[in-house]
């Protein structure tokens, strides 16, 4: 019975979908019914990939991979499903962290849908770390984009988890892979930790930023990930000797963010203080991600830590009546928009510093009034429309011309210090 019910599902499930694909005439479609079939089949996928995910870690638990001679899950995986054997580990490490928390609400908003495989990978690995972070990442995952929400997510395992052992971990898995693919092209990709990805991305920023100011200049138009790689080989090139590096830029009159790529560190004064990080506080760098205080020191030294949170000036009190924010400031915007555009769901790194309100009608340059924005959605506000507000809570409103507002969720604040019933004050300065 149960064989005759399980095949006659397959058949209406996939004869049914195969039939509304092949059905599809995009050029028949309004643009409206195309961006609703778009969120219709997105659904779809979503549920589909809950469902894989589920089946995926019983099939590991069970080793039911074992007969077809794969060396691990994940190459089995790999192999069914056509994907890398990256992917399915990804796979399947969000369903070992699903079935942790079986009946959780991060494992109920999966299974209905309302969460991509990404984006359940992110929640479920904090999670697990933290179940009190839960309810607050599955807010996010409703209205910021992937990268913040993995950001959020990883600052909450690094929260939870021993710093030095995170650390080790990732010291120890850390790989630069190499391939070619299917069309002829050759890739890669590497994994670090934060402190040494830094580096390696802070060298090869002024290349990127120069491929692009280029591209700019002579009208070009491709996507941003081309420049980073026509970038990255520049940087080679100059390393070897054949080209120059190339000289800081400003863009449109404006002292553009792309000329300090200084590395920026973030962290709590109790841990400074302490060496270690406790459960609420930070130590990071900005827009790349946590690391160990001791960490921190070693690598950069406490001088080379653009910013920390110490006794000293509050940031706030810094307001100037010229309208390019100074370095105190632009450093400040980059830490509170945690080195990306503030706009709700953009993943791209801040590229200017904006100002709210216009600075012609204000004639002041207040931290409260910047913002950090990518270079995308600042022409967009500037020159088509879209407007922005910081609400009193820290969120932030976007609103289109159409007045469409898109918001965000803003992490949890952090817990009370131990013994003080407080929440630790952060107050931003520079090294003088």
């Amino acid at each position: 019975m149960f064989d005759r019910i399980r095949v006659r599902a397959r058949q209406l499930i996939l004869g049914s979908m195969r039939g509304l694909v092949r059905d599809v005439d995009a050029g028949a479609l309004s643009p409206a019914e195309a961006v609703e079939l778009v969120d219709w089949f997105a659904e779809v996928e979503r549920l589909a990939a809950a469902g894989k995910t589920v089946a995926a870690g019983a099939v590991a638990d069970s080793e039911a991979w074992r007969p077809a001679g794969d060396r691990s899950p994940a190459d089995w995986l790999a192999k069914r499903t056509g994907s890398t054997v990256s992917d399915a580990r990804s796979v399947l490490g969000t369903a070992a962290n699903l079935a942790s928390a079986s009946g959780s609400a991060t494992d109920g908003a999966f299974r209905n849908g309302e969460l991509s495989l990404k984006q359940a990978e992110a929640v479920a690995s904090a999670a697990r770390a933290d179940p009190a972070a839960e309810s607050e990442l599955l807010a996010m995952a409703e209205h910021t984009s992937l990268q913040k929400l993995r950001d959020e997510a990883a600052r909450v395992r690094a929260g939870a988890e021993d710093s030095a052992e995170r650390h080790e971990r990732i010291r120890r898995n850390r790989f630069w892979r190499r391939w070619t693919d299917a069309g002829g092209a050759r890739c890669g990709s590497y994994a670090l930790p934060a402190e040494a990805a830094a580096i390696l991305e802070a060298a090869a920023q002024p290349f990127i930023d120069a491929a692009l100011d280029h591209a700019r200049r002579a009208g070009e138009h491709e996507p941003s990930e081309a420049y980073a790689a026509d970038g990255l080989v520049a940087m080679a090139a100059a390393r070897a000797g054949d080209t120059a590096a190339p000289e800081a830029r400003r863009g449109r009159g404006r002292k553009r963010l792309c000329d300090r790529r200084e590395l920026i560190g973030l962290v709590d004064l109790a841990a400074l203080r302490r060496g270690e990080t406790q459960r609420g506080e930070m130590c990071e760098i900005v827009g790349v991600g946590p690391v160990p205080v001791d960490v921190a020191r070693e690598v950069f030294g406490d001088a080379l830590l653009r910013i920390v949170i110490r006794d000293g000036i509050d940031i706030r009190t810094v307001v100037h009546t010229g309208r390019t924010a100074n370095a105190v400031q632009e450093t400040a915007v980059l830490v509170r928009e945690g080195g990306w555009c503030l706009r709700p769901g953009c993943s791209l790194p801040v590229s200017e510093i904006d100002h709210t309100h216009d600075y012609r009608r204000t004639h002041q340059t207040i931290l409260d009034d910047l913002g950090g924005l990518c270079a995308h959605d600042h022409d967009l506000k500037t020159r088509h429309g879209h407007t922005y507000r910081r609400n009193p809570d820290g969120r932030i409103t976007w609103r289109r011309p159409d007045g469409t507002e898109e918001h965000e969720r803003p992490p949890p604040d952090p817990p009370p210090l131990t013994g003080t019933g407080a929440s630790p004050t952060r107050t931003l300065t520079t090294e003088q």
